[in-house]
């Protein structure tokens, strides 16, 4: 078979974006955040025998003579990329390489990125198979799409060895997919659906061993859009963990993001402070409860917001609050109320 050199490009973030933290990295010696968890997933899909390189445009410049060496280049990237990614597949076809896009954004609105070569939409683990075959058969474009969702215990170990792990803040592993919510702003249903699709812990633990055997220690962020979307799944996952973790001497912190009613849950909580989660990130979204309830965010209504953080901080917890202002039926005392909140 020819071998195949292949680019895998993670567009930059705006430096005027809630993804930027450039503070936060020059004074921990780091050059961005988070590292692109998409594309390593990604690579792990691609054939064994291909070349795969990977340019992280938020923690180095890319020289055109990268782009000459590719057969193929893939990106992908959220709606803070789309510029840069637009910009990438001119780039790319001003050298004459085709460029085959996915992620979050171009699902959502793929007729923005129409002059991608290929269009690998939805969830990899189903679309990159029949792409690489349309490849292989000597298709020139394409759009791959799938109303079906993967089972993720069949997703592969990410490619993290393609990463110079030692620029980032913090790396991420994905537990689950999919949330059991409604919220009426946000797209995670759309992309992933209502029902949370979990990985094993046996798999989970492999993506583990593997970064702890990169080298890498420290700050490990689950990615998941609810880390409690499936309760049971993290409860039986959590104790795995702990055994690991003591086994390798705690390599790891933890953080990652759920809803509010995480607070409500003592025993889960406990498994929790005893692994080391030290982050939590918690849309409150906004004190005002008839807009949670127009929105369809009801499980905030049913707790209060500031002893759930409380709980939260007495396990060593540190949250991230996530509020949104601008949603209909705001009153002009919105933004008072969310500062009253945060005090």
């Amino acid at each position: 078979p020819v071998m195949t050199n292949c680019l895998l490009l993670s567009p930059r973030f705006p430096e005027l974006s809630y993804w930027s933290f450039r503070e936060p990295c020059e004074l921990l010696g780091a050059r961005y955040p988070a590292a692109p968890l998409g594309l390593v997933t990604a690579a792990a899909l691609l054939p064994p025998d291909w070349t795969i390189r990977l340019l992280d445009l938020n923690v180095q410049e890319m020289d055109p003579a990268q782009l000459d060496w590719a057969d193929i280049v893939m990106a992908g990237g959220m709606i803070p990329q789309q510029r840069s990614l637009l910009a990438l597949i001119d780039l790319c076809h001003a050298h004459g390489k085709r460029i085959a896009v996915g992620a979050q954004d171009p699902t959502s609105q793929p007729d923005i990125y129409a002059a991608a070569d290929y269009l690998v939409l939805d969830e990899g683990e189903l679309t990159i198979p029949r792409f690489l075959a349309d490849l292989a058969a000597g298709a020139t474009s394409g759009i791959y799409r799938s109303e079906e969702k993967p089972d993720i215990t069949l997703s592969p170990t990410p490619r993290f060895d393609l990463l110079e792990l030692q620029r980032y803040i913090y790396t991420g592993v994905q537990f689950s997919r999919g949330c059991p919510f409604n919220c009426e702003f946000c797209d995670i249903i759309e992309l992933y659906g209502r029902r949370p699709r979990t990985k094993t812990p046996q798999q989970l633990l492999r993506e583990l061993e593997c970064l702890y055997r990169l080298g890498y220690r420290g700050h490990v962020d689950f990615v998941d859009d609810n880390f409690i979307g499936n309760k049971k799944a993290v409860k039986a996952f959590l104790p795995e963990l702990l055994t690991w973790s003591r086994q390798h001497g705690f390599p790891f912190l933890f953080s990652t993001e759920a809803t509010i009613n995480l607070a409500d849950d003592p025993r889960l909580l406990d498994m929790m402070e005893a692994v080391d989660f030290r982050y939590v990130f918690v849309g409150i979204e906004t004190p005002d409860s008839r807009l949670l309830i127009r929105t369809q965010k009801k499980v905030n209504t049913r707790y209060s917001v500031v002893e759930c953080v409380h709980r939260l901080n007495r396990r060593g917890m540190v949250v991230t609050a996530g509020f949104i202002l601008g949603f209909d039926g705001e009153t002009r005392q919105a933004a008072d109320a969310i500062a009253a909140c945060v005090e």
